[in-house]
């Protein structure tokens, strides 16, 4: 029993926080995603969202962070190359009591198209986190006012090109955030072991996108790039291990034409997860996905300060973006589509060819 230290009041005193396995961590934003991620994300962690191609749906998950961020006076670095960080927190969702009560619309036709035997089930809870104490819920068509953005402790990194020469880094932009985090978390209010503690939010938009790869120095090949991604994410996860940081980064990995390059990320990353979007593709007409605009992807899950990893409670995950809230439920097939010119075909000629004659929509069972 020597070998256990006793808990820090230090951790419990941080606002918005919660102990697990002796280690402190934070809300995203999204009551859903905490709850399909094992209930929060860990302080000294690194969390990766691989952007859907548009972009827009990875943004709007940064806003939850940041603007949830805010709500708990936590502090706050938003880097990126691609626009001005200012912009990305000009519209965080404004906090709200409860969860919406917005509902989907009823379908005409309530009764179900399947055997009988399944009228009496109940239906299945779909929806994670919308009765948990733990972090807060947002209003999407309401923004936080920019007196109290402009109040919070937020900092801002905007990275841009030039030809300094750097030692480890063969773009110049990869040393400079890393610098600039390396300088954030060296604080006292941001070290473990620190009494008068504060969280540190770092939120990195659209990390190695072709920002990124506008001008490579010299003679540095094509794909230096992600030489040089996978290089600063290491040393990321050093600089952030023992601190009460975080780092909520969004990459477009699907302007990678090299595998490898993804698999290593979610290899050094604690927390990974896809978002794939059905604008653009075939699936937006699909009447089977009718109800959502996308899937969700959890790649990876970290196990940290435990010997076993969390395991969600289904990996056929789904989202949707209402006019209000995101919000990530299971993907619930519908069990039956609506009846068919073609279906009725179907059983008109499926006539077979012993005696009787009968057809199939004439069996009663």
């Amino acid at each position: 029993m020597s070998s256990f230290q006793k808990t820090s009041n230090s951790i419990f005193s941080i606002p918005g926080t919660k102990l697990k396995n002796n280690l402190p961590y934070i809300s995203s934003g999204i009551p859903s995603l905490d709850h399909v991620i094992g209930g929060g994300i860990p302080t000294g962690s690194i969390f990766v969202i691989e952007e859907d191609v548009l972009g827009s749906y990875s943004r709007i998950l940064s806003k939850y962070f940041l603007a949830e961020g805010v709500v708990c006076k936590h502090a706050a670095l938003v880097a990126s190359a691609d626009e001005n960080p200012k912009n990305i927190v000009t519209e965080l969702p404004q906090p709200c009591k409860a969860p919406s009560n917005e509902k989907d619309v009823p379908h005409t036709n309530s009764e179900m198209k399947i055997a009988w035997r399944y009228e009496g089930l109940g239906q299945v809870e779909s929806s994670f986190g919308s009765n948990t104490n733990f972090g807060h819920h947002f209003d999407l068509s309401k923004h936080i006012e920019e007196e109290i953005i402009s109040n919070s402790n937020i900092s801002y990194c905007h990275l841009l090109q030039d030809e300094l020469q750097c030692k480890g880094f063969k773009n110049n932009m990869y040393f400079k955030l890393l610098s600039t985090i390396k300088n954030a978390t060296s604080k006292e209010e941001y070290k473990s072991s620190s009494k008068n503690s504060n969280i540190l939010r770092i939120c990195i938009q659209s990390l190695g996108s072709p920002m990124w790869t506008a001008m490579d120095c010299g003679d540095c090949a094509p794909s230096s790039y992600g030489q040089d991604l996978i290089k600063f994410i290491y040393c990321l996860r050093v600089v952030l291990r023992d601190t009460n940081a975080v780092a909520f980064i969004t990459i477009p990995t699907h302007l990678f034409e090299d595998e490898h390059i993804i698999q290593r990320i979610n290899y050094s990353v604690d927390n990974a997860v896809r978002i794939e979007s059905f604008a653009g593709s075939s699936q937006e007409t699909n009447p089977v996905y009718s109800e959502y605009h996308g899937l969700f992807h959890i790649t990876k899950l970290s196990a940290l300060y435990s010997l076993v990893p969390y395991v969600p409670p289904s990996l056929d995950l789904a989202f949707k973006l209402r006019r209000k809230k995101f919000v990530i439920e299971k993907l619930h097939l519908p069990p039956e589509l609506q009846e068919s010119s073609e279906r009725e075909q179907d059983d008109i000629t499926a006539i077979p060819k012993t005696c009787g004659g009968f057809k199939k929509k004439d069996i009663d069972f």
